[in-house]
């Protein structure tokens, strides 16, 4: 038996015992390993060999309690057979990854009991049962062997390698017990048990490495995949560094996107596609609170400076050869944004003449006001009225006062500066802002424009030219800071305008105003929008006037 010819001492019982932990502990760690129950299963084999070694040396114990030597030794016997049952199955597990079958399992294990039935009960020979004890072991410990050298690639497999020597050293140990009946020394064996879990460490490291390995092939075969996905990519693409803003991958529609060339693509950088290079600060403080980025709006533009376009950008960090880059996939919306744009202009345009509507005029007048208090800067609002409109719809159709309408609103917004703001204020009405002027200046301006207005023209059905005039009124800055007020102020020195025989300009005052009085029936007369409208108090110097007083 493996273990017998040195179990004789306390001390060579416990080292062998150690031995055993050892190689325990080192089977535990190779749960990992596909041969794992395998190598559980030898280790269950060659602990089965120390008990049977242990038995034999300690069964006097049983004799003392009257056990039959017959069956002292048949036990012996069974658990050589088991030992190398054990053996068999790890092989079986070793090498192909399975256990034995069933049938060939209950035929091994038949025939060691016959042998040892027969041994026992019908031969009665020492030499015969100690065959028995070692050869069975030893066949049990040739299948391992084998198994362990049948592994295809054994060379670049240490593990299997050390294992299988350590293994036929076993074997070897056991065949000179058997056939010359000479126990070898008893540091050898413990020298190949410990050798054993060394080529388990082996193995074990051999898998890590071999999974790593693997791991590398797998994300550079995932790499090489996803960099073809993005190459063929429908929507254009671009990597670029973190640390330098370097770009360093774009797909091709991303090259016909900003007009890139793909030979030099290190001169470029991601910042330089932005009209307001503060977006790229802007999209990198969204990553730092959100691992990625969708659909962030910005107007770039192509490296050659073209007109600038909108893209939606889809963003997120992630690691390209080795380094922290900025992953940015973009979709060009301008489209969308032009039909967004029309919207807004439709929503903020009069129908009619095109030019800007009241909700569109209070609305920018309210920031241009702030803007000038801010700069210390004049302003002034004019309302003008087309004088006698209801004349010109009578006479001629409401289909030419219509041209009449956009003729007007076309000449007051030619007369003006870019930076004012004219729009159509409701029937014949209109209102401007003009920025940086003062009372004087405002002035000039309305009397430019009613001359300008007195002197347009436009041509009935029949050719018949048709010229009208406008009454303006002006409410300089100083007063109020009022958008609706400043308005009011406007509409109510219109109306003195009107009241003075049209073709004017009024600048608001209020010594005019008071001096100004007439019949509630003659301020509807002339402005007919107030009808059924409550007087309202002026909030200066207790004035009163009507709210729109114009015809």
């Amino acid at each position: 038996m493996l273990f017998l010819g040195f179990l004789n001492s306390l001390t060579e019982l416990i080292l062998v015992l150690s031995s055993l932990a050892f190689l325990g502990f080192a089977t535990w760690f190779c749960a990992p390993l596909k041969s794992y129950k395998g190598l559980k299963t030898l280790w269950f084999g060659l602990f089965v060999l120390f008990l049977g070694a242990v038995f034999y040396v300690k069964y006097d114990f049983l004799m003392y309690y009257g056990v039959s030597i017959r069956v002292v030794v048949f036990l012996r016997l069974f658990l050589c057979v088991c030992a190398t049952v054990l053996f068999m199955i790890a092989s079986s597990e070793i090498l192909l990854s399975k256990p034995l079958s069933i049938q060939t399992l209950m035929l091994f294990i038949s025939f060691g009991l016959l042998l040892s039935f027969y041994g026992v009960y019908i031969s009665n020979s020492a030499e015969f049962q100690n065959n028995i004890e070692t050869g069975l072991p030893m066949i049990g410990l040739m299948y391992l062997f084998l198994a362990f050298i049948s592994r295809p690639d054994l060379k670049n497999h240490i593990g299997e390698i050390f294992a299988a020597m350590a293994i036929l050293g076993l074997i070897e140990q056991t065949a000179v017990h058997l056939f010359l009946r000479f126990n070898v020394s008893f540091i050898f064996s413990l020298v190949l048990l410990f050798m054993l879990a060394g080529s388990y460490f082996l193995m074990l490291a051999e898998f890590y490495l071999k999974q790593k390995t693997q791991m590398e092939e797998n994300l550079k075969t995932m790499s090489e995949n996803m960099l073809g996905i993005i190459k063929s990519s429908p929507f254009p693409i671009v990597i670029s560094k973190l640390k330098d803003d370097t770009v360093v991958f774009a797909n091709q529609n991303a090259l016909k996107l900003f007009d890139l060339n793909a030979l030099e693509l290190a001169r470029y950088h991601f910042g330089d596609f932005f009209v307001d290079s503060n977006n790229r600060k802007l999209l990198l403080e969204k990553l730092e609170h959100a691992k990625e980025v969708k659909d962030f709006e910005v107007l770039v533009k192509s490296v050659l400076g073209q007109t600038p376009f909108w893209l939606t950008i889809s963003a997120n960090v992630i690691e390209y050869d080795g380094e922290l880059s900025l992953y940015a996939a973009f979709q060009d919306i301008t489209e969308r944004k032009q039909r967004e744009k029309l919207l807004q202009n439709q929503a903020n345009r009069d129908p009619l003449t095109a030019i800007y509507n009241r909700r569109y005029f209070e609305t920018m007048v309210e920031q241009k006001i702030k803007e000038s208090l801010i700069k210390k800067q004049g302003f002034a609002v004019l309302m003008i009225d087309a004088d006698h409109f209801k004349n010109i719809n009578d006479q001629y159709g409401h289909k030419i006062g219509d041209k009449v309408l956009i003729e007007l609103a076309h000449t007051i917004e030619r007369s003006l500066r870019p930076d004012d703001i004219v729009a159509r204020y409701g029937g014949e009405e209109f209102v401007v802002f003009l920025n940086g002027v003062d009372s004087k200046s405002s002035l000039v301006v309305a009397e430019r424009l009613r001359k300008t207005v007195e002197q347009s023209v436009v041509y009935s059905d029949f050719g018949e030219p048709v010229s009208w005039t406008v009454s303006i009124g002006v409410a300089p800055s100083g007063i109020s800071d009022s958008v609706s007020l400043m308005i009011k102020m406007a509409d109510d020195a219109m109306y003195v305008a009107k009241q003075k025989g049209r073709n004017r300009v009024c600048l608001y005052n209020a010594d005019d105003l008071s001096r100004f009085e007439t019949t509630s029936k003659s301020k509807e007369q002339l402005h007919p929008l107030l009808k059924d409208q409550e007087v309202e108090i002026s909030l200066l110097d207790g004035m009163q006037t009507n709210l729109n007083l114009k015809e």
